[in-house]
């Protein structure tokens, strides 16, 4: 491992239209500051939507900067998930059209980790149970995970021999 590349990251987007594999190409090869081969598939669930998984190492976090350059078409579902080889820490993002954007820290094992502060302000605005089941869901990103995982689903069998790398 470079000692530059100290963050490592997945990018999973399980649906995005054909139109848009180029657009979503240059984005990446932008902030991900190279080109990059990219081996998309087809998505079962969607006809006409390709998918890609793609691994990177960078000198500087770009997971936040490569989900904003994404949500703005609107049709893609995508994760990314990011983390600091140094010190651990990890964050992932998820986006579907119909949700928009989740943002969440994650533990070394990929549970997603809700802190001190993002549990009081549940707590403080939550003025029942059901609110703050609801609160609580939405902080952890179980809708994200129950729209994404029918498309992970789909794409598990012959997903695994087009991994993309970079860096």
């Amino acid at each position: 491992m470079s000692k530059s590349q100290i963050y490592a990251g997945r990018i999973h987007i399980y649906s995005a239209p054909a139109a848009l594999t180029q657009h979503i190409e240059w984005a990446l090869n932008q902030h991900l500051n190279q080109v990059v081969k990219i081996a998309w598939v087809k998505q079962p669930l969607a006809p006409g939507s390709l998918a890609l998984e793609l691994e990177y190492k960078s000198e500087h976090p770009v997971a936040d900067k490569i989900a904003i350059a994404l949500k703005g078409w609107h049709y893609i579902r995508f994760e990314i998930r990011q983390v600091n080889l140094l010190t651990t820490d990890a964050i992932l993002y998820r986006i579907t059209p119909d949700l928009g954007l989740h943002q969440a820290s994650l533990a070394s094992n990929g549970d997603v980790v809700v802190n001190e502060n993002q549990l009081n302000q549940i707590i403080n605005n939550s003025y029942s149970h059901k609110m703050l089941k609801s609160n609580l869901e939405n902080a952890l990103g179980m809708q994200w995970e129950i729209e994404l995982e029918p498309y992970r689903l789909a794409l598990a069998s012959g997903m695994a021999e087009s991994v993309s790398k970079s860096g």
